[in-house]
């Protein structure tokens, strides 16, 4: 019969009065630096201004992409998808133009900024255009939005200490991918473009 191999058995340390007495035992490294970046970002979420955000927007022109188009079928907020540009009349009523920036933040969550603009032929709209102000403020350095009495976006600088973003150096390609995930109409097969040829609007 063959000698069975010698097994050692290693008791964890642990202490049952205090199972969390050994805090090095468990540390694994801790390096949030990486998550303060743009880097750590694996799928970029698309988002408007909001009152009361502090934002930073990329000052870089390869990092925003102006007059765009998106449709949201389930309202504002829900699903948002890029349309490209020759698909849009497919779309009708649908469509909506916009500017996309980098951005983040004051909690170091970086993401695709929405600024909406007036569709094409339709009159200018205060929002639209204050939006626009803001995301140009915004670029130069860290602001806080507002909404002023009598209408439209505004903001304040930042004075105290914020983070200096550590912007991603992954293309504006793969962040757009990563955004819109599953969400470009890229065709006239696409199924919002079916859907509203049968149901309309």
């Amino acid at each position: 019969m063959t000698d069975q191999p010698h097994l050692k058995i290693v008791k964890p340390e642990i202490d049952p009065a205090n199972p969390f007495a050994n805090l090095d035992a468990l540390r694994n490294p801790q390096d949030y630096a990486e998550f303060a970046s743009g880097e750590a970002v694996s799928r970029y979420r698309v988002r408007r201004l909001k009152e009361a955000m502090h934002v930073r927007v990329h000052h870089d022109p390869a990092y925003m992409l102006l007059g765009q188009y998106i449709v949201e079928p389930g309202g504002s907020g829900k699903e948002t998808f890029y349309v490209f540009p020759q698909f849009r009349e497919a779309l009708g009523p649908l469509v909506r133009k916009l500017d996309l920036h980098v951005a983040v933040d004051g909690h170091a969550e970086y993401f695709l900024l929405m600024i909406r603009r007036a569709n094409d032929g339709a009159d200018p709209n205060l929002w639209y255009d204050t939006a626009r102000t803001v995301a140009s403020a915004a670029a130069k350095g860290w602001i806080k939005v507002t909404k002023p009495i009598g209408g439209g976006w505004g903001y304040i600088e930042v004075k105290h200490k914020m983070f200096d973003p550590t912007w991603p150096t992954k293309t504006f390609e793969e962040i757009l991918r990563s955004a819109f995930e599953g969400r470009i109409v890229d065709s006239l097969n696409h199924e919002l473009i079916k859907n509203f040829d049968q149901r309309g609007a």
